[in-house]
């Protein structure tokens, strides 16, 4: 799907992060939270998701990919922004994809979830260039230590490895590893909204 170029880069500079959830869950909660907290910038769905939510900061994109969970990353590295994963259980979705992540037993308040999306997204911009330079290589251990170093930038947060996982690094080249554009090619951070 081709985006004519100043939609494109205005999503890239305005799009805070595409919003994944299982379709196994109901994650109200985390929609009514996201709608009061995102009530000036925009979040992107995709299309395969067949969200029907009257919301006007919730962009659907037209999908890329017919699987939801490719086009969500997709959509994710094309916009150059993060996942924002409803419910920990629909990270499950993305299974060995997932190569390195955070977990906590803190329960968060309003402003430091806030705070860690805003990490999330600078974590994606920060190493963008870099995860498709080393998937160009097909350096995929590369990739992992590059997510596995980045995790130090949540250092204000107290892991637990017995915890829920607050934040997760996806690899789209391991749920599907014939992407030649460059555009899909950057590895994912998520964060994890799960308010039960």
């Amino acid at each position: 799907m081709d985006y004519p170029e100043p939609l494109h880069l205005y999503l890239v500079k305005n799009l805070r992060g595409v919003v994944y959830f299982s379709r196994a869950i109901s994650p109200k909660a985390e929609f009514e939270w996201l709608k009061r907290k995102f009530r000036y910038r925009e979040l992107g769905v995709s299309e395969t998701l067949q969200l029907d939510l009257k919301w006007k900061k919730l962009l659907t994109l037209p999908k890329i990919e017919d699987n939801p969970i490719l086009d969500s990353l997709f959509q994710a590295s094309r916009f150059i922004c993060p996942l924002i994963v409803l419910k920990e259980q629909s990270l499950n979705d993305f299974g060995n994809a997932v190569i390195a992540s955070l977990k906590t037993s803190e329960k968060l308040s309003d402003k430091d979830l806030k705070f860690n999306i805003r990490l999330v997204n600078y974590s994606i911009t920060d190493f963008y260039l870099k995860s498709i330079e080393l998937a160009a290589k097909s350096d995929m251990e590369g990739r992992r230590k590059l997510a596995e170093k980045d995790l130090k930038r949540f250092w204000r947060i107290k892991t637990d490895a017995y915890g829920k996982t607050l934040v997760a690094y996806v690899d789209p080249l391991l749920v599907k590893s014939d992407v030649n554009d460059p555009l899909y090619m950057s590895l994912i951070p998520c964060l994890i909204l799960d308010l039960d």
